[in-house]
């Protein structure tokens, strides 16, 4: 989508970037489960809920998981205690 001349001046570099590879998956699993806060999921329960490919999902809650945004206990997954700052 074209952004005006005045906007590619005004708006600083990073913001006209894209965003990185897996962000938008990452927002959607993490909204999914903060929304759900009370409750643990499975990968495949996530991939329904959420419509993120199954072969993502794992590659997504290792990430989230390695920033302490998510957590789980054998195949259930949940909110993890850094997800509120974010």
């Amino acid at each position: 989508m074209p952004i005006s001349i005045d906007q590619f001046e005004e708006t600083p570099e990073p913001k006209l970037r894209p965003p990185a590879a897996g962000t938008e998956n990452a927002d959607r699993v993490l909204a999914h489960l903060t929304e759900r806060r009370e409750e643990a999921f499975t990968p495949a329960e996530i991939c329904e809920g959420t419509g993120v490919p199954r072969g993502s999902v794992g590659v997504v809650l290792a990430r989230l998981e390695d920033r302490d945004l998510v957590r789980h206990r054998g195949a259930y997954w949940t909110v993890g205690p850094d997800a509120t700052a974010r």
